[in-house]
């Protein structure tokens, strides 16, 4: 039989580390599992997975809106922070 993991068919290339709001861990075991994330010090989930895709990746991460933080990589944060510039040009009235 082949393997016909999701880690074989869509292997991640595209490691995310961030950190996200407590009351956001009903989403990550929805979507991820109960294993995707770690409790921090401070209370908040520091969630880590691999993706295949840098830009569903942004647009997952940009969903969670404040309640999250990328730590990295910091190709993500980049882009995350031009798009959030630009939305504030839009919505600056």
């Amino acid at each position: 039989m082949p393997d016909l993991s999701n880690e074989k068919i869509f292997p991640g290339w595209i490691r995310v580390r961030a950190l996200l709001a407590s009351d956001m861990k009903w989403r990550l075991v929805e979507e991820f599992g109960p294993r995707c994330f770690t409790e921090a010090d401070d209370g908040r989930l520091l969630f880590m997975a691999d993706y295949t895709d840098m830009d569903n990746l942004v647009s997952w991460l940009l969903t969670l809106g404040a309640e999250a933080e990328v730590l990295e990589p910091e190709e993500v944060r980049n882009r995350i922070r031009k798009i959030a510039g630009e939305l504030e040009k839009i919505y600056r009235s």
